[in-house]
């Protein structure tokens, strides 16, 4: 006889994961390799994604401390916000040796 259900593990609703998605990993390699922050746009474009998926991934990135906004943070500059790795960003993006480094 197999399991209950009562006895099958399920995850909880507050489970939060920090391992970036596709989407979050895709990203985090476009700003690893242009090495300048981008727009929302760009990033979009970059990745051919639709706006509201990019602000997603972003807000995701953003909350778990893989990216940040650069300027100012007011709603009527979001679509013009830039984004730039953070620390954690730039450590993700170097293991996985997509971190392009600067010419000094």
């Amino acid at each position: 006889m197999g399991p209950s259900k009562s006895s099958v593990a399920t995850p909880s609703p507050n489970v939060q994961f920090e391992s970036p998605g596709v989407t979050h990993e895709r990203i985090l390699r476009v700003l690893g390799i242009t090495q300048r922050p981008l727009k929302s746009g760009e990033l979009a474009n970059a990745l051919g994604l639709f706006s509201n998926e990019a602000n997603g991934a972003v807000k995701w990135l953003t909350d778990q401390g893989y990216i940040t906004r650069m300027g100012k943070a007011d709603a009527q500059r979001a679509a013009m916000a830039e984004w730039s790795l953070a620390d954690k960003g730039r450590m993700w993006v170097k293991g996985q040796g997509a971190l392009v480094s600067r010419a000094s």
